[in-house]
């Protein structure tokens, strides 16, 4: 029988109350997705992972005979087998990513912060190098990608750091990070990617080649969707000085139309150099982000 799922545990507004990036990814993937425990690589690698029941024909190498002195039981030690994958987590840290409409309780950033602990969790228990790029109009972070509990305790620490601000500099990002790229990974771009239609698939060209995959998450507000309910509003540029007065209801429906089309024209150039896309909410449940990772990640 499959496991159920806590929803809840996958609710951004019950995960805004943690701080700590460490025990979010925990709450998420052990206790909102038991199911994956049989998807986590275990072997005889350096890493120590868990204990577990001794099984009668076990290698006796694996017993902890200090537990056994102790508490007169006998368990097995297993350990995490690294693998020679990477996982790069990518995030765009620009001011727009800043935005948080009466909608959501929290930020573009701060939900896609939340994303990118659950991915590192899942991919260090999975054995793989982990690494995270966070840029603006200037780098914010390049950790590059080595495995073990520090680097998982790294990337936790960077992302508590992060904050929005600067101008959006898709382009001068995405060369900086694939200059370093490993030899084999999987890219994990979290951004709103706004007016990145025209420049995005040219830079993630790579994803051509089978050493590498990469999924496109494209964050947005609610706002964002569907403009605020007000009879009229003044949009203020986040990454410049225009604004602009207008009325959500009279321009609603032409707004809905053009965005819609912005999304299915960004997806379709992404489609067009194997890279994967999704675009999510960031008053939306975990859930779907973190299929759509898991199911890259198992294929590898």
């Amino acid at each position: 029988m499959a496991a159920s799922v806590d929803h809840q545990l996958l609710d951004p507004n019950h995960l805004n109350q943690i701080e700590d990036y460490s025990l979010l990814a925990r709450v998420v993937v052990d206790g909102a997705l038991p199911g994956i425990h049989r998807s986590l690589r275990q072997g005889r690698g350096s890493e120590f992972y868990q204990y577990r029941p001794y099984t009668r024909g076990e290698d006796l190498k694996l017993v902890d005979w200090k537990v056994f002195a102790k508490r007169d039981e006998l368990v097995s030690k297993t350990f995490q087998e690294s693998t020679n994958f990477s996982v790069c987590l990518v995030i765009d840290t620009s001011a727009s990513m800043g935005y948080q409409g009466e909608a959501s309780s929290y930020s573009k950033l701060r939900y896609a912060k939340m994303l990118a602990a659950c991915f590192a969790y899942i991919a260090h228990r999975q054995g793989d190098r982990l690494g995270l790029f966070a840029y603006s109009d200037v780098v914010k972070e390049w950790i590059r990608p080595r495995s073990g509990s520090g680097q998982l305790n790294r990337i936790f620490s960077a992302l508590r750091g992060l904050e929005s601000g600067g101008s959006t500099a898709h382009k001068f990002g995405w060369e900086q990070m694939v200059s370093g790229l490993p030899g084999r990974a999987m890219i994990i771009f979290i951004s709103d990617f706004l007016e990145a239609e025209d420049t995005l698939a040219e830079q993630l060209r790579f994803s051509l080649s089978s050493r590498y995959e990469s999924l496109c998450l494209q964050l947005l507000d609610p706002d964002e969707i569907d403009l605020p309910n007000a009879d009229s509003l003044r949009f203020a540029e986040l990454e410049g000085d225009r604004e602009v007065s207008t009325s959500p209801p009279a321009i609603r429906e032409k707004y809905k139309i053009e965005m819609n089309e912005f999304i299915e024209d960004l997806g379709k150039k992404l489609s067009s150099v194997s890279s994967e896309f999704e675009t999510l909410i960031s008053n939306q449940d975990l859930g779907c982000a973190l299929r759509r990772f898991l199911g890259m990640r198992n294929r590898k």
